[in-house]
This record gives structure tokens, C-alpha cells and sequence, in this order.
């Protein structure tokens, strides 16, 4: 067994910046099929090495890139949490498929699996509605969705303050939402209930990024586009979809957002498969049962590949 990992970079969609990207495969093994990382807002590609790690032992090419404004694609450290470009959230997805193009060059054979946590998950959705046909399989991991009335909501805040202010992630309700539903005063305590997860969050210098108005606004793009009552119509019937989520998930409404997310395919013609982990908050892949969680998905994998 011996994984390899390789950092690389590619043009940003952007013109300016360089995007990180981080590959991890076995090259004693047979690849199996490439396996794409969409990370969440305010963390970095490399916080999923372990994850990768395990889907490489098991014969899959895994790959990653930090968004825009994000771990290292960046040119400065003043640039965290910032994203300079108009139409934010087109240029966050484009950068993903050009990750997406450069791999299935590499390995045109193999079925190819887009995983987005989070944030992440709000753009592999969009991506799907354009480029699902290239997909083999789509995972949607720590997924949440907003109603109708979230938009009026969102536009009024970004009416009444003329913009979105500097923010950052930990202190967004964090405080408030962790006391009343986990009873605990650590703002991150919606993260995860493994205690040592939110210690290794809090001392990581790309964790917990203050946000710029710029990310703020691509975060809410990203999230109404995400939740538009048609994006399940976009999606290829063929794609095959798997939902993962904490049943303690803030983001995911303890999973009523995640049911009616799959509920919305189901009505467009798509069946996906839908596991939620008791007792689990919002980090699945770094909870205490994070081996169940890579089981579920190796075995979905599988699957799908049949």
C-alpha cells in the first residue's frame, strides 16, 4: 500500500490567480475511478487527506482544489476570504471542471465522481445542471437548502446594510445555535461533536477565515441557486446521487433539508440514495464514526459502478 500525494496548480478561471489542487492515488493499485473534492466554505482541500487517503487505498484516484479566495489560491495572505470577480459563483465552478477536465484527460477511461461538502455541495450542484452528463455519480455531503422566502430574506439583508459585511464563519449564530441546540458554549460546536475536530479546525490558520463581502455575497449566490425550485429538473435523470448528513446537521435543518432536496429529484424522475448519521453534526468525515461514513460511501461507489 502506497499512497502518493502531489500538490499542483492550474489557471483560475479568473485570469489572475493559480488554483491548488492536491492528488492522491495508490500506484500499486488498478485505478478504479476518479474521485473529485469539493471542499466548504472557510477550510482548505488538504483537511480531507485522510478521507482521500482511504478512497486511494481502495483503487481511486482522488483529487481536490482550494476555491478561489481559499488555502493557497491565493497571492497573498490578504486575499483570504476574498473573491474579485464578478459573477463569483460562475468562476467557483468553472474552476471546478477545469480540475474536472485536466483529470479526465489523465484517466479518460475511468467513471468520474464529483463529492461536495457543504459549500461544496452548493456548487456541485450547479455543476450538475451543466456538466452532469460527465459525471458517473454525484455525493452531496453536509447539504442544506433555503425555501422560497430565504431569497426575499437574503436580498433584504444585502439591501439594508448596501452590501454584506466582513464576517467571520465561527461567529455567524454559531454562538447561539451551539448553546440551544447542543448545549455547549463552543461556537464551534455545530462543526462536529468530536471535540478534537473543532481543536484541529481552530488552530488551522485556513479554518475559520473571516469572510469579505465578496465571499459573503458568492456564499448566498452559491446557496439560492443552489436551492432554485428547478435546479432538480437541470439535472441529468441518468446521474446517480447519494446524500450524506449528519441527523444533527444545522446546515442540512437536521435533515429536513436533505430529505427535501431528495424529494425534489424524486418528483424530477431521479431516485437518490439518502443516509443521515444519528447523532452527527455537520462534519461527517471528521466525526468519531467517520469509518462508517467511508464505508457507506465506498460501498455506494461500488454500486454505482456496476
Amino acid at each position: 500500500m502506497s499512497v502518493i500525494r502531489k500538490e499542483a496548480y492550474y489557471p483560475s478561471s479568473d485570469g489572475v490567480h493559480d488554483i491548488r489542487a492536491l492528488i492522491w492515488y495508490d500506484d500499486e493499485k488498478e485505478p478504479a475511478g476518479v474521485f473529485q473534492i469539493a471542499h466548504g466554505i472557510a477550510e482548505h482541500i488538504g483537511r480531507y487527506d485522510r478521507f482521500a487517503r482511504k478512497l486511494a487505498d481502495n483503487g481511486y484516484v482522488v483529487c481536490g482544489s482550494d476555491h478561489l479566495g481559499h488555502g493557497k489560491s491565493i497571492r497573498a495572505i490578504s486575499e483570504l476570504g476574498s473573491i474579485d470577480v464578478p459573477d463569483p459563483c460562475e468562476h467557483l465552478v468553472a474552476d471546478l471542471h477545469a480540475l474536472t477536465h485536466i483529470m479526465s484527460r489523465r484517466y479518460p477511461d475511468l467513471p468520474y465522481f464529483l463529492f461536495g461538502h457543504s459549500l461544496g455541495s452548493m456548487l456541485s450542484k450547479i455543476y450538475a445542471t451543466v456538466w452532469g452528463k460527465e459525471l458517473a455519480g454525484l455525493i452531496l455531503c453536509g447539504s442544506g437548502c433555503v425555501p422560497p422566502a430565504g431569497t426575499a430574506a437574503v436580498n433584504g439583508i444585502k439591501d439594508l446594510f448596501g452590501g454584506f459585511p466582513p464576517v467571520r464563519l465561527s461567529s455567524v449564530s454559531n454562538p447561539l445555535s451551539s448553546k440551544l441546540l447542543f448545549g455547549e458554549n463552543d461556537p464551534d460546536a455545530w462543526l462536529s461533536r468530536s471535540k478534537v475536530n473543532r481543536e484541529n479546525y481552530k488552530d488551522d490558520p485556513f479554518c475559520g477565515i473571516k469572510l469579505r463581502d465578496s465571499w459573503v455575497k458568492a456564499s448566498a449566490e452559491a446557496i439560492l441557486r443552489a436551492s432554485a425550485s428547478d435546479w432538480s429538473e437541470k439535472v441529468p435523470k441518468e446521474l446517480k446521487i447519494l446524500f450524506i448528513s449528519g441527523a444533527k446537521d444545522i446546515v442540512g435543518f437536521n435533515g429536513a433539508a436533505v430529505i427535501k432536496q431528495a424529494d425534489q429529484l424524486s418528483e424530477a424522475g431521479i431516485e437518490p440514495t439518502v443516509i443521515l448519521y444519528p447523532g452527527d453534526r455537520h462534519e461527517i468525515l471528521f466525526e468519531e464514526d467517520c469509518e462508517l461514513v467511508e464505508k457507506d460511501v465506498l460501498g455506494w461507489l461500488k454500486a454505482a459502478r456496476e
